[in-house]
């Protein structure tokens, strides 16, 4: 049988949950703006808990500091989570599409914000993003890696292919040289008398029909007479 006083303790009052937190996102970041520049300026407008900026690739920076740009460190985009996510959808109406203001003259006081409230988005889900993207780029690095890896080895086995070929060449034309150092000087006079000779009759024969003249026609000895 049930009493009052089980009955007062199944009415216990539920305990009340807090405000949701609410979560935006920055689409672009302004050039060298730090996480704690970006915590100063939204703490303007209500509780902030986490932030994160994404670092660009180290890569990029590497080569613009290399073109003679700045060797600073940049961010692409950002995360910033409100303790209220009413907070968060008021400061993306209010700031998205205007310029960061402030004092005038100052570093960052031209450059426009970009951001977007994000609807029933967590942190949890950001950090598994993260941790997707990640696997991504190492997975992509990997891949880079044995490619890369790919084409040295065909490179040097070319290199070697090339080697062994100038090696044989090298070879041949040393033995051929040597193969003339040893040959007997009159062996070689031999060989070339024997050509000349072998020529000789050649060349008489050409002579001969040389000399040989052709003769005068009789009506051009006439015409030279009658004259």
């Amino acid at each position: 049988m049930e009493t009052e006083s089980d009955s007062k303790e199944c009415e216990l009052p539920l305990k009340k949950s807090g405000p949701k937190p609410g979560i935006i996102y920055l689409s672009s970041i302004p050039p060298y703006m730090k996480p704690n520049k970006v915590r100063n300026i939204m703490s303007q407008y209500g509780e902030i808990g986490k932030i994160y900026l994404q670092p660009e690739d180290a890569e990029i920076r590497k080569r613009r500091k290399v073109g003679g740009g700045s060797g600073k460190k940049k961010f692409t985009e950002g995360w910033v989570e409100f303790k209220k996510k009413r907070i968060a959808k008021a400061v993306v109406q209010s700031l998205n599409g205007n310029i960061i203001g402030g004092k005038k003259g100052s570093y960052y006081h031209d450059d426009i914000w970009a951001m977007k409230y994000l609807p029933r988005f967590k942190w949890s889900n950001l950090t598994e993003k993260l941790a997707y993207d990640s696997a991504v780029r190492k997975k992509k690095l990997q891949q880079e890696m044995t490619q890369v890896k790919k084409e040295t080895n065909f490179f040097l086995e070319q290199v070697d292919k090339n080697k062994q070929i100038s090696a044989i060449k090298r070879k041949r034309e040393e033995k051929q040289s040597s193969s003339l150092k040893d040959t007997p000087v009159t062996a070689i006079e031999d060989k070339t008398d024997s050509i000349n000779s072998s020529k000789a009759p050649k060349q008489r024969k050409l002579a001969q029909s040389s000399l040989r003249t052709k003769p005068i026609p009789s009506n051009i000895l006439s015409s030279v007479f009658t004259q």
